[in-house]
């Protein structure tokens, strides 16, 4: 298969995903979490593809723990998502959990530094990267999937 029917499938997948999310996020709110949807072809400028730096430096920001939130996709809709993490020094590690299958449970890297937060995640072809804004028990600002797709978020801690 070539690389850019990987693309086209890729990109269908992400379409699949936002609809799904937009299809089934309600205005109620229930127990249960569902993070931002994605999907697509991880490219070398994606943050989730490199590691968190390992330099130390001052982090005020503390994120240790799970995190509920919603997202918002610039195209409309909306949906949920919760992500797990474990704050060492500046690094972050854990876990994502979205009602899309090819991110569910995927691994989550990332770095805080002062305010500022930067994560993502890679599984398969599937990848999101997150960037925001920390301000004490909430966090929020703009998300992007490898296929171009985009959007708003923001999560509080549970």
């Amino acid at each position: 298969m070539g690389r850019s029917a990987r693309v086209r499938i890729c990109g269908a997948i992400v379409v699949c995903g936002v609809l799904l999310a937009a299809c089934s996020s309600s205005s109620s709110t229930t127990s249960s979490s569902t993070p931002p949807a994605g999907g697509g072809v991880p490219t070398d400028t994606s943050t989730a593809t490199n590691p968190p730096s390992s330099s130390g430096g001052s982090t005020s920001s503390t994120v240790d723990g799970k995190w509920d939130g919603s997202y918002s996709p610039n195209g409309g809709g909306s949906g949920n998502f919760s992500v797990t993490f474990t704050q060492t020094g500046s690094s972050l590690d854990g876990t994502l959990s979205i009602a899309v299958s090819c991110l569910n449970g995927a691994k989550v890297t990332g770095k805080v530094t002062g305010s500022s937060i930067d994560f993502g995640s890679v599984q398969g072809q599937c990848s999101v990267d997150y960037r925001g804004t920390i301000n004490g028990d909430q966090m929020s600002g703009t998300y992007g999937l490898g296929a171009g797709t985009a959007g708003t978020w923001k999560a509080s801690k549970a």
